[in-house]
């Protein structure tokens, strides 16, 4: 980990007493959703030394970060093992990513069937007789193609 800084077209409040562990944004993907909130619970979530900040961004919308106060000596060691973890093994908790990875195939598999019904299964490359396998294998296929 290593201490905030000030970019330099940041406006806002400093956090220069803080570590910054993980971040996400609106384009992060599920492992960095995973992650960003695996990490926030494995510090007992936020606190008065563990917070998350939100700022606007022009390129991603918005960004949350992590950050981890240096007093806070426990959880400081926690998130340099968080992030040595995530060094290792990309997933720093795979119950929670599978758990999003089923939540987003079923938002694709009811994405295609609603298309389909409204007669655009074009978008898919799937006809009005697509089955409910074919369904389930496109849906796979962009869930894989979303990490």
């Amino acid at each position: 980990m290593q201490k905030w800084s000030r970019s330099e077209n940041y406006i806002g409040e400093s956090y220069f007493d803080y570590y910054v562990l993980l971040s996400r944004c609106r384009d992060s993907g599920l492992v960095e959703e995973s992650n960003f909130w695996s990490a926030l619970k494995a510090l007992n979530g936020e606190s008065k030394t563990v917070k998350v900040i939100r700022a606007s961004h022009w390129a991603v919308g918005w960004i949350e970060v992590i950050l981890i106060h240096e007093s806070d000596k426990e959880s400081v060691e926690r998130g340099f093992e968080i992030e040595k973890a995530i060094e290792s093994y990309p997933i720093l908790d795979d119950i929670d990513f599978s758990e999003r990875e089923s939540e987003k195939r079923d938002e694709y598999i009811e994405e295609i069937r609603k298309d389909i019904a409204n007669e655009c299964g074009d978008r898919w490359n799937l006809t009005n007789n697509a089955t409910d396998e074919e369904i389930y294998d496109m849906a796979e296929r962009y869930v894989s193609d979303d990490w």
